[in-house]
């Protein structure tokens, strides 16, 4: 090469390529254009200064893959190797597209590396790796597809479920209804059950009496038992019907 025709034919940008637009417009055969895509620098260089840099230049090549896992939660951030480039590399450029439409692009250094451009919501996107530059042919413009990402949606966490309370029975004398003649009335109470659930109080198996719990599974009943001439033990307990819960045993004399 010893003119600037056959440096602007090796260089050779084809009309209307990507490079030509991020170069700010069309290729003009000048040597201060051929200078600013061999130095990648706005003042211009001598032809002879060109001409030995692209001599013995060395081929661009393009190797990515993605690294890790292809799938995820959102925020899923993947990660991008790309080998490092021969030749004068003008740009190394990872995309994102959706549904055929660059969403997002980075341009990345060309020594290589793991890269992790941006995160990602919700979608599948195919990432797309670019490279362009002049290497010992001329110009080069090379495009690797790499997997597509797949992120879902983050997962709505299920709730803690409450625990359940303990289901108890207490019995006391019913002072507002303590009885008379050999009857004394006793005052059955715990709590524990579902809310408005009917509530079962059993002596030996059988059902004494039957109330509803309150708003907070609480429940109160009172019953009345003929006093003996002897004391006589007596053991209680409180059943759920619709939960099926039972409760400890009350034990009172009367």
């Amino acid at each position: 090469m010893n003119t600037l025709k056959e440096i602007v034919d090796f260089v050779g940008i084809p009309q209307g390529s990507l490079e030509v637009a991020r170069f700010g417009g069309p290729w003009i055969k000048s040597l201060g254009k051929v200078s600013l895509l061999v130095t990648r620098r706005e003042r211009p260089a001598s032809m002879r200064a060109i001409i030995q840099a692209l001599q013995n230049l060395t081929p661009i090549t393009l190797e990515a893959e993605i690294v890790g896992s292809r799938s995820g939660e959102e925020p899923f951030e993947p990660k991008i190797r790309v080998n490092a480039s021969g030749g004068i590399t003008w740009f190394t450029t990872i995309e994102y597209h959706q549904d055929g439409v660059v969403i997002f692009s980075k341009d990345v250094n060309d020594s290589g590396g793991d890269f992790t451009p941006t995160q990602l919501g919700r979608g599948s996107y195919q990432l797309v790796v670019t490279r362009s530059g002049i290497s010992n042919t001329g110009f080069v413009s090379l495009r690797k597809l790499l997997s597509i990402i797949t992120v879902s949606a983050t997962p709505t966490p299920t709730p803690t479920p409450l625990p359940t309370p303990a289901v108890t029975c207490s019995a006391e004398l019913d002072l507002d209804q303590p009885g008379f003649g050999g009857i004394v009335g006793m005052r059955i109470f715990g709590g524990g059950f579902l809310p408005s659930e009917t509530v079962n109080i059993f002596e030996g198996g059988q059902v004494l009496a039957t109330t509803n719990a309150n708003a907070f599974g609480q429940y109160s009943v009172h019953v009345s038992f003929l006093s003996a001439q002897f004391p006589v033990k007596h053991t209680v307990n409180a059943q759920g019907q619709a939960s099926g819960r039972i409760s400890n045993n009350a034990g009172f004399t009367v």
